[in-house]
């Protein structure tokens, strides 16, 4: 009985000996499919991996290398200022030299000489920074020219807050002088905004709203303030200026324009809507605007703006001894003839 017990309990043994080799083979088996296939590709084909050495520890799995997207490269930001009324402005010299200051030049000398009077001429093409000056840095009569630099310096105190655009000013015995303008058919005492006066000063050039503007700048202030630019000629009692002087003045409005169009939008809107327009913008293409100042007086016809061209640029021209309408007429063909020439030369550099 005992051997009995005892040649059983050993066919036991044996039996579970074989089925722990038979759980340890099936075990294998199923970690092999899985380790194995599993790392195969999408349509279920296994990939062959190499079956590591002795000497190392556990399998790295394979990572499929991939090409790197390019970065796109950034499109550089263009340099200038897009505005609601006059679109994309180019920042002041942000573009190539044209090259072409030498013929221009030439040509406009060559066009004054055969003028009768005294004519001076400062020419700024804004886009490339580009310059030239004929009598420019000479003494003219400003006339109302100078109403230009004053009332830039109004809008820079009104950007910095020292002048509120909508406080009153009111008309003195102190303010009248006679000429053009509308407030001198006012009764004194009558008030209008700083924005108003302005807004007359520059439309109308009136006399008597430029003084209420004086006063309340300071003469001082506004001398030293077209010296701090950069002019040579110091505005004195005299009231002479120079067009070089004149058109640092208008590239600093067409500056600060672009550095704060919310501002400076008004002062241009009001210079583009003057009741003068008989002399640079006279027989320019009616799309094209023009933000300027004259000044009149019985030998002396005087005009300094921006023209928005598609190279903006500064004109100023200021003459003496002169036939008043036929320096206009002159003034008028001059102006033509330089947008015509830098059209030309802006259109091959857009090529």
């Amino acid at each position: 009985m005992r051997s009995y017990r005892f040649r059983r309990e050993k066919v036991y043994r044996r039996r579970r000996a074989g089925i722990f080799v038979v759980l340890v083979f099936l075990i294998a088996c199923v970690a092999y499919f899985l380790f194995f296939r599993g790392s195969g590709n999408s349509n279920g084909v296994a990939v062959n991996t190499p079956t590591p050495s002795a000497a190392t520890d556990s399998p790295t799995p394979v990572t499929p290398e991939t090409t790197p997207e390019p970065t796109p490269t950034p499109t550089p930001e263009p340099k200038g200022t897009y505005t609601e009324s006059h679109g994309f402005l180019p920042a002041i010299g942000s573009l190539p030299p044209s090259g072409k200051m030498d013929e221009l030049r030439a040509m406009v000398e060559d066009f004054i000489g055969k003028q009768s009077g005294r004519y001076g001429v400062t020419f700024i093409d804004l886009a490339t920074g580009e310059s030239f000056g004929i009598n420019d840095k000479e003494e003219y009569i400003a006339a109302s020219t100078s109403k230009l630099p004053m009332n830039l310096l109004l809008y820079i105190k009104i950007e910095s807050g020292e002048v509120d655009p909508d406080m009153m000013l009111e008309y003195k015995p102190s303010h009248l002088e006679y000429g053009t303008g509308i407030i001198q058919n006012s009764p004194y005492g009558t008030k209008y905004s700083v924005r108003e006066t302005s807004e007359l000063s520059l439309r109308k050039s009136d006399n008597c709203g430029i003084n209420m503007i004086i006063e309340l700048l300071g003469i001082e202030n506004i001398r030293q303030y077209i010296v701090d630019l950069g002019g040579v000629v110091y505005y004195d009692k005299r009231h002479r200026s120079c067009p070089y002087d004149m058109a640092l003045v208008a590239q600093e409005l067409y500056r600060r324009y672009l550095s704060n169009p919310a501002v400076y939008e008004k002062m241009i809107e009001d210079l583009e809507n003057t009741d003068w327009s008989d002399r640079i913008d006279a027989l320019l293409p009616d799309h094209v605007r023009v933000a300027h100042k004259i000044g009149n007086q019985t030998r002396t016809a005087n005009d300094v703006g921006i023209v928005f061209a598609s190279h903006p640029y500064v004109l100023s021209v200021m003459t003496e001894e002169v036939d008043f309408g036929t320096a206009c007429k002159k003034i008028a063909e001059m102006s033509k003839m330089i947008y015509e020439f830098v059209e030309g030369y802006a259109a091959e550099q857009a090529e």
